[in-house]
């Protein structure tokens, strides 16, 4: 796991220093080791985090002797032995044990189809020598982050935004459309950032950089990787069952190559356990565990970790956060954040333990909530599509007459809001998924939504599977993952998803919705996944109620937070440089203080998350 970074450019000579500058602020993504190739009008930047073959032919950017290509590359590859066995079987052809070389190698080999045959978490940068052309490629489902900005004459990219600005070649203007989408959603959705003018590479995207014969730089872009829902002729529910069991064990051994020491998350959540459950069987050793434990009882999963950990006898470390612990590591929390985001401190926080303990790779169970329909938003989705147009119509006419709020935050204020409206499967996400609504962002900016919104091609899907695809594709990649990513690597912990897999991904999609939400394991959340490990979790594990792992925000923001909070929101020369009108603001401070249930801790945490990011990367409208 690394950090890359670069910059094409047709007239500029100083490229090592601009990548030199983008290195030191990627330091925490790769403490092992740095480098610059510099290949003309082209220079790569490279710091690498050792995980594979932690020996110095590791060491990037990479070069290919062969064809004259180079490489920095952020990632693993859990196929490279198989792609490495497939490219040149004789050991003594190669000069490392790396994925890095497999994947260099394998560009020369098939070009950027090789990009559809990696199956893991990747960013990279690739300089094809004979067609003097730059490569940038992301991973399909968006694990690992890529960042570029481009003029007609330069072009330059990296792992994190902040790197970007770093290389004191990017304007530190916020982006109306971005601080636009950060507001309804919580985090900003790719392609945007919250920097105007730096975009983010999608997942499954692949761009090719070279001077046209104008003398300017010539961008194109091509999606490499294209869903695939096949079950492979599945007659039943449990025949799934037991294939589902069977790709996930697949997944996880995969995901447990490793030269360094590793580690699982574990909650006490159904997504956690599982990975534990497996992993012990996969490996036939207890791993490591590590969980963040409140004094807050409601808050907290320690008794159901410690019951896993004990069931499975796991090495388990707590780490206990309290109040004024909390306080202390704030500030550190939030300028490790790449990006404003209404969440990530937790992970900030879990990481943080993990990398004190001597771990570098640990296992997440991100994914499961996405896959598998562990989220309220499944749950109304097939709510409103059971109900008669009868109702429909009748709560239209309620919310005409003003009886129905349709900009509350209650479960039940947004079925009405769904039910009142020309119902789709995307109304679903969106509404569930709002943090702010249209008219809240209009009172905030002073000005109608410049929010860019993604198509989403769902139509071959059913109900349950489009809600899964749309949570993959948004709140997973563009709040989930990406926090994971900066929040870990600020910590130089490589965070591994096991649930997020191509493969699996691609069997769960093409299952029935039904399937997912029903069956054998009535009355448990998730019972596709429960039942496909059942034989080796208690049930009381899959049976209990979803609580996530949520940070007692509401009650810190009322009591050790309520300060600092309150002095970063009343501050009306900062609002200001953020386009944000001060009244509207405190308005929503206040009424939070009044009815913290009504309002919701992540509407004014959010807003000062941006506020206090901005001031630290000193972006704003001026």
């Amino acid at each position: 796991m690394c950090s890359i970074s670069g910059i094409f450019s047709v007239s500029r000579k100083d490229l090592n220093d601009v990548v030199e500058r983008m290195n030191a602020a990627l330091t925490h993504r790769g403490p092992d080791g740095h480098g610059i190739a510099n290949c003309g009008h082209v220079a790569l930047g490279n710091t690498r985090l050792a995980v594979i073959d932690t020996s110095a032919a590791g060491h990037q950017p990479m070069h290919d002797p062969q064809t004259g290509n180079w490489l920095s590359y952020n990632g693993e590859t859990y196929n490279f032995k198989q792609l490495r066995a497939e490219i040149d079987s004789d050991p003594h052809a190669w000069r490392s044990n790396t994925d890095t070389e497999v994947v260099l190698r394998a560009y020369a080999e098939w070009g950027t189809e090789a990009f559809g045959r990696l199956r893991g978490m990747f960013a990279l940068a690739i300089w094809d020598d004979a067609r003097q052309q730059l490569v940038l490629a992301r991973d399909p489902l968006g694990i690992k982050p890529l960042y570029y900005y481009q003029t007609e004459t330069l072009f330059v990219f990296a792992s994190e935004v902040r790197a970007l600005l770093a290389s004191g070649l990017v304007p530190r203007t916020l982006s109306a459309q971005g601080v636009d989408s950060y507001l309804a959603t919580g985090s900003v959705e790719a392609p945007l950032t919250i920097v105007d003018g730096v975009r983010q590479l999608m997942p499954g995207e692949c761009l090719q950089v070279q001077v046209n014969d104008g003398g300017e730089l010539q961008i194109t872009s091509a999606n490499f990787a294209q869903p695939r829902y096949e079950t492979n002729g599945l007659r039943s529910r449990a025949d799934a069952v037991a294939r589902l069991r069977s790709e996930l064990e697949e997944s996880l051994r995969l995901h447990l190559v490793s030269d360094v020491p590793l580690g699982v998350f574990l909650s006490g959540g159904m997504d956690s356990s599982a990975l534990v459950a497996l992993t012990s069987r996969i490996t036939g050793d207890a791993p490591r565990t590590f969980s963040v434990v409140f004094d807050e009882p409601e808050y907290s999963e320690a008794p159901h970790a410690r019951a896993i950990a004990a069931r499975f006898n796991t090495d388990h470390s707590e780490t206990r956060l309290t109040e004024n612990q909390l306080l202390a590591t704030l500030p550190d929390a939030i300028a490790a954040l790449d990006q404003p985001t209404m969440d990530g401190i937790n992970t900030f926080i879990v990481s943080k333990a993990v990398k004190n303990a001597g771990v570098t790779v640990a296992l997440s169970g991100l994914g499961g909530d996405e896959l598998f329909g562990g989220y309220p938003s499944f749950r109304r989705a097939l709510q409103v599509d059971a109900m008669s147009p009868m109702s429909r119509h009748l709560l239209r006419a309620a919310s005409g007459f003003g009886r129905v709020a349709l900009n509350g935050s209650t479960q039940r204020q947004k079925l009405w809001q769904l039910a009142a409206s020309d119902y789709r499967a995307e109304d679903v996400y969106s509404i569930t998924r709002q943090l702010f609504a249209p008219q809240t962002v209009k009172a905030l900016t002073s000005r109608n939504s410049l929010r860019e919104r993604n198509g989403n091609n769902c139509e071959q899907l059913d109900t349950v599977n489009t809600i899964s695809a749309l949570e993959l594709r948004g709140y997973m990649t563009n709040t989930l993952l990406r926090d994971t990513d900066a929040m870990s690597m600020a910590h130089s912990l490589e965070v591994r998803v096991p649930l997020v897999d191509v493969k699996v991904v691609e069997f769960a999609l093409a299952l029935p919705g039904k399937w997912k939400l029903n069956g054998a394991s009535n009355g448990v959340a998730k019972p596709l996944l429960a039942d496909a490990v059942a034989d080796l979790l208690p049930r009381e594990i899959m049976s209990r109620p979803k609580m996530g792992f949520t940070l007692p925000f509401a009650k810190w923001m009322q009591g050790c937070l309520r300060t600092d909070v309150a002095a970063v929101l009343d501050d009306a020369v900062q609002l200001r440089k953020l386009g944000l009108s001060a009244g509207a603001v405190k308005n929503i401070w206040r009424k939070f203080l009044q009815k913290p249930r009504a309002i919701g801790w992540s509407r004014p945490w959010s807003l000062y998350v941006l506020a206090r990011w901005c001031e630290i990367n000193q972006v704003n409208f001026g």
